[in-house]
């Protein structure tokens, strides 16, 4: 039988950088940028979606009034114009 080799692990150093050494302007810069990005995204998502939701709203009341007029067909066709009094 061959007894295979066992490849121990070598340990590796591990360096924390010192709080010192982050460079605050980029990472103020960074956030500023996705902050202004995002402010961008929201207003043009928010007016697509303004835009959509009063197309479903007319639609919705356009769809109701079509509904009306064939539920209710004596009370749509109204003469404009005509004066029909009952006489005593």
């Amino acid at each position: 039988m061959t007894i295979a080799r066992q490849n121990t692990a070598v340990s590796l150093p591990i360096t924390i950088h010192a709080p010192e050494s982050v460079d605050i302007v980029s990472l103020w810069k960074l956030l500023r940028l996705g902050a202004n990005r995002f402010w961008w995204h929201t207003k043009a998502y928010g007016t697509i979606l303004s835009v959509m939701l009063l197309a479903l709203v007319s639609l919705i009341f356009l769809s109701m009034h079509w509904s009306y007029r064939r539920l209710f067909p004596f009370i749509s066709h109204r003469v404009i114009g005509s004066d029909h009094r009952i006489s005593n």
